[in-house]
């Protein structure tokens, strides 16, 4: 007996959404990253610290997800001016942005 398993973009990204994991998605071929916040049968909503993007999933050719992340020190995203900017994980599992005030 052969058993397979079909994963789609959907898929992978709600189990990114129900994992609080930072996802990359391909559209066009731009990469476009961010963490899911919302996902349905017709698109994504990615955030970052600046911004919110709506995507298709049709419109979507690729999805990369971190293979772990509970031992991650840091998480990437994309500061105001659109540059790279790293946030240290704290004792409870979140992300502090450096400069961020509460």
């Amino acid at each position: 007996m052969h058993s397979s398993t079909l994963f789609t973009v959907g898929t992978a990204l709600r189990r990114a959404e129900d994992n609080g994991l930072p996802v990359e998605v391909l559209v066009h071929g731009h990469w476009l990253r961010g963490t899911v916040v919302g996902v349905d049968g017709q698109g994504v909503i990615l955030s970052t610290h600046a911004e919110h993007s709506v995507v298709r999933l049709e419109s979507i050719s690729a999805v990369r997800i971190p293979e772990t992340m509970p031992d991650a020190p840091v998480a990437e995203t994309f500061d105001d001016q659109h540059q790279l900017a790293m946030a240290g994980r704290e004792d409870d599992g979140s992300f502090a942005m450096p400069g961020a005030t509460v």
